[in-house]
C-alpha cells in the first residue's frame, strides 16, 4: 500500500521542518516509508507521524526523541538539534494534553536499560528467609512431637551432678545394711536403645515407662527401688553418682532390685 500521498507537500522557500528534513532525505535515496520502518523497525505508523508533524499521534515524548535520532542516523542526518526543533515546534504550535503515563515517562526520563532491568534482592535478605523458614519448620517439628530439644541437650552434655547428702551405695561400708541406715536411692540410666522399664519406687504401685534411645532418666526412691528391662544390655547405669553393671538375664527379664537383697546365709 502506498502511503506518500497521505502526506502533505514540502513547502517551498520556508525553512524545511525536522519531518520535511527527514521525508526529503528518505526520498533522495528512493526508499519508501515501508522500507524505511522494515529497516529501522520503527512502526510504521510512527514514520507517517514524524514526517508529518502530527504530534497527537505519537507516543511518549521518551520513546519519540529516540525514533526520531534512530531513523535520521538511518538516513546519514547527522543533527542533534533535531529533536529540540521537533519539540519546539510541537510546543509552539500547541500545548497538547499528555497522559499519565506519558507525563510520568517523561520525568523519570527512563531509559530502555532501565526498564528492562529486573529487581534485585540482596544475599543478606535470601538468608535471611532461609533462616527464617528453617526455625519455623524446626518450631513446628518440635511441636508436633512434643520434644523439648533444651532439656534433652541439657540432661546429654551436663547429667546431674550426684547429691551431695549421704547416699546408699552397696560397696560403701557406711551406707551397706551392715553400716547404718542409708538417706535414699538415685539410680540415672542413659538408654542406648528403645526400650521398656517397669519401675517400682518404695511401696508405690509399679508404672511402666518407655525411653527412646538417647534419652536417659533418674529415679530417687527414699529406701528401696525395683527396675524390670525388657532388653539386654539397653542402657547404662549410674548408681549415686557411680558406674553400676547392668543386671543379668533370665527368660528375657533383667530385674534389678536396689537395695540388693541379702544372700541366704550358708547352712552350717
Amino acid at each position: 500500500m502506498d502511503t506518500e500521498e497521505t502526506l502533505p507537500p514540502i513547502s517551498v522557500g520556508d525553512p524545511l521542518s525536522v519531518g520535511e528534513q527527514l521525508r526529503q532525505a528518505r526520498r533522495e535515496r528512493s526508499l519508501s516509508l515501508e522500507e524505511a520502518a522494515a529497516a529501522t523497525r520503527i512502526a510504521l505508523a510512527n514514520l507517517q507521524a514524524i514526517e508529518a508533524m502530527d504530534f497527537a499521534r505519537l507516543p511518549a515524548d521518551s520513546f519519540t526523541r529516540g525514533q526520531i535520532l534512530l531513523y535520521a542516523a538511518f538516513l546519514g542526518i547527522d543533527d542533534r538539534s533535531l529533536v529540540s526543533r521537533f519539540f519546539f515546534a510541537r510546543d509552539g504550535v500547541e500545548k497538547r494534553p499528555q497522559t499519565f503515563l506519558q507525563e510520568s515517562l517523561r520525568k523519570q526520563h527512563l531509559m530502555p536499560k532501565k526498564l528492562a532491568e529486573p529487581a534485585h534482592i540482596s544475599s543478606a535478605a535470601i538468608a535471611g528467609i532461609l533462616l527464617l523458614l528453617i526455625v519455623c519448620s524446626f518450631t513446628g517439628f518440635c511441636l508436633y512431637f512434643s520434644w523439648n530439644p533444651f532439656a534433652f541437650l541439657t540432661d546429654r552434655f551436663f547429667p546431674p551432678a550426684a547429691s551431695s547428702k549421704s547416699v546408699f551405695h552397696p560397696a560403701d561400708p557406711a551406707t551397706s545394711n551392715g553400716g547404718g541406715q542409708h538417706n535414699n536411692v538415685q539410680l540415672q540410666a542413659f538408654f542406648k536403645k528403645d526400650s521398656r522399664v517397669m519401675v517400682t519406687l518404695d511401696n508405690k504401685p509399679p508404672a511402666e515407662q518407655t525411653y527412646l534411645k538417647g534419652a536417659n532418666a533418674l529415679w530417687e526412691a527414699d529406701k528401696q527401688m525395683s527396675l524390670e528391662f525388657f532388653q539386654p544390655d539397653s542402657a547404662e547405669l549410674h548408681l549415686n553418682g557411680a558406674r553400676f553393671p547392668f543386671p543379668d538375664g533370665s527368660d528375657g527379664r533383667f530385674l534389678l532390685r536396689l537395695p540388693s537383697p541379702p544372700a541366704a546365709a550358708s547352712s552350717r
